[in-house]
């Protein structure tokens, strides 16, 4: 038996079926044996042509001579939509092109099997090398990681044998496969060479039906949503963000305001008729009033890897949710700002309580000691009295953020350490491309027309350590005022 593992870094599998249009939106999968071949040739000759072909050919034939059952992760579907350019004449253009993919669940991974292939030590150390320098499978962004697998669970997509039909709740697919006896040559044809010659299917494939369970697009879906009780209670849901041009970060604002509307909208008029919660809307069900002591969710967009622009979204509600608000979560796949603008994808990535998330990112750090990765705006505008020639500042920045500390953090004392230069970039949330924006540079307006006063870039110490997520201010709730732990 021979078992490789195929782990989707990404949490996404790029590729369109063999012979159909990339606008048909069909992604493969499984994804087809031919391909898999056609990958470990094509990263043996790039990356380790010092091993000779004539131990690498035979383990393309045994893999050639058996149609491998696969193990497919639970997963569902997206796509991107791109309008490239092109030249009409003396003409630039754009054209339409859709970008379909395969979501799969983190931290799952595709199985390929193959129950009556047995390779010698040799072969099989040859075949996992290769594997693992496999920077992707399918389309470029499909960035993998493989490896020959000691154990698999039960495969659940097959080949039919000569004819058969399947039993169960199970549906057929077009899989190409190689041919057996397998020619080396035939395996790194290029698509244009195949269409010089007037073909679209190589010589050495062939099509063979293949099936999969009927559900195995919504499974993803599913395993988050049909049983809700696994999200009561938490208090994160954690989404990686995707899409054609990702937002700068400077507009946090206005992408936790869609996160928030989104979240309504599918707690609400899909999936509850016309229910409302006030954990997700943060205002209160029967005044409408908005809510106070910031118990409901905070939308917190983030540029988590410091190239300037929003990659992730985290959703936190420190008194949990319920099983209806986290399906309406976990059911969301893209914020849509409208006016034409392109959608910003949603991933799903992991749910749970605060502490789960304390190495995966630095705001759920617990420090004494915090700085700004996106402006404190002042919820209120400061004031002046006195004379004119003795005019002095009433309820300023500094007194403003001291006092939110001591009402959010009762019986703790916390106090501004720094206060930087407004011209000063805030620094990202971890070292990367971007050196930050200015305080002002950030979007500061609410879409009902509501705006803070001006916007700083503090540093704060508590005389404890405090668990964070920490954001304070004006539109908190949406991304601005968000802290970090200060590193060392």
């Amino acid at each position: 038996m021979l078992a490789i593992k195929f782990e989707f870094t990404a949490n996404r599998y790029h590729a369109t079926q063999w012979g159909r249009h990339v606008n048909e939106g069909v992604p493969e999968w499984p994804p087809s044996p031919w391909r898999i071949l056609r990958g470990i040739v094509a990263v043996w000759r790039r990356t380790l042509p010092e091993i000779p072909e004539g131990r690498v050919a035979p383990v393309l034939e045994a893999l050639a001579s058996e149609y491998p059952e696969f193990h497919l992760p639970p997963a569902s579907t997206g796509h991107t939509r791109h309008y490239m350019p092109y030249n009409e004449g003396a003409k630039e253009r754009t054209t339409l092109v859709i970008d379909s993919f395969v979501a799969v669940q983190p931290g799952k991974q595709l199985f390929a099997i193959w129950p009556n292939v047995d390779l010698d030590a040799q072969r099989r150390d040859d075949l996992d090398r290769i594997l693992r320098n496999m920077p992707y499978l399918g389309r470029a962004e499909s960035w993998v990681q493989g490896e020959i697998a000691r154990a698999h669970p039960k495969p659940n997509s097959y080949a039919l044998e000569d004819g058969t039909l399947p039993e169960g709740d199970l549906e057929i697919v077009r899989t190409l496969v190689p041919r057996s006896p397998i020619d080396l040559k035939a395996l790194q044809i290029e698509t244009s060479e195949l269409r010089g010659a007037g073909r679209i299917d190589p010589e050495d494939a062939q099509w063979w039906p293949y099936v999969r369970e009927r559900d195995c697009f919504t499974s993803y879906r599913t395993a988050e949503t049909a049983t809700p009780e696994r999200g009561e209670g938490a208090a994160v849901v954690r989404f990686a963000l995707a899409g054609n041009v990702l937002p700068m970060a400077f507009d946090t604002l206005r992408w936790g305001e869609v996160a928030r509307d989104a979240a309504m909208s599918y707690y609400g008029g899909r999936n509850n008729k016309t229910a409302k919660s006030p954990t997700l809307s943060g205002r209160d069900e029967e005044s409408g009033k908005p809510l106070e002591g910031h118990k409901h969710a905070f939308y917190l967009p983030a540029d988590e890897d410091g190239d300037g622009k929003l990659d992730h979204l985290t959703v936190w509600a420190s008194y949990g949710l319920t099983p209806q608000e986290f399906e309406a979560l976990v059911s969301m796949q893209e914020l849509n700002r409208g006016g034409g603008r392109e959608p910003l994808q949603l991933v799903y990535q992991a749910h749970g309580k605060e502490s789960d998330f304390s190495g995966v990112s630095p705001i759920f750090g617990k420090s004494k000691r915090w700085r700004s990765i996106t402006p404190y705006v002042l919820p209120r505008h400061t004031k002046f009295r006195g004379p004119k020639d003795d005019r002095h500042m009433i309820d300023g920045p500094v007194e403003q953020i001291e006092r939110e500390i001591d009402i959010r953090w009762p019986g703790l004392s916390g106090r501004v350490t720094k206060v930087a230069d407004r011209r000063t970039r805030i620094a990202p949330m971890r070292e990367g491309r971007s050196s930050g924006f200015r305080p002002f540079e950030f979007f500061r307006f609410r879409k009902r027309g509501s705006t803070g006063g001006g916007a700083f870039n503090f540093e704060i110490e508590f005389d404890q350590p405090v668990q964070g997520p920490i954001a304070l201010g004006f539109a908190c709730h949406y991304g601005l005022g968000l802290f970090v732990p200060v590193q060392g």
